[in-house]
């Protein structure tokens, strides 16, 4: 809730890691799986050359892994966040909402699991 990376060891994080509602249900929908240290311009000229359909994922879900988010930011790679919210608050960490992109970006799903997880869908705003 605060917008802190969860460790590794929380039960409500290990459910968004394995639960078919969370990170499995985007692997299934992914053509592609970005990896951490990617390389940037390779990923847009391979974007570039693929066709609408093709779909890249990027797993974030640890300190390593912010460095990605950080590049695909960068170069404004980014056209839809899926935002985990769980109901904890640590207060310190490896911050998340830092990483993100400053653009704007429209709700375009929200969804409550049983257990208090909620899982937002923004996507960029054409405006």
């Amino acid at each position: 809730m605060d917008g802190f990376l969860p460790g590794e060891d929380e039960e409500l994080f290990k459910w968004v890691k394995t639960d078919k509602r969370g990170f499995p249900f985007w692997h299934g929908k992914s053509t592609f799986m970005l990896s951490i240290g990617y390389p940037m311009l390779d990923l847009i000229c391979e974007k570039d050359e693929k066709d609408a359909s093709c779909i890249y994922t990027a797993e974030i879900s640890d300190k390593e892994s912010l460095e990605l988010l950080h590049s695909l930011s960068i170069y404004h790679l980014i056209d839809e966040i899926v935002v985990y919210i769980l109901p904890l608050t640590y207060g310190r960490g490896s911050a998340v909402l830092q990483q993100l992109p400053v653009t704007r970006w429209q709700l375009h799903e929200s969804v409550m699991s049983r257990n208090g997880i909620c899982r937002l869908v923004y996507r960029k705003s054409s405006r």
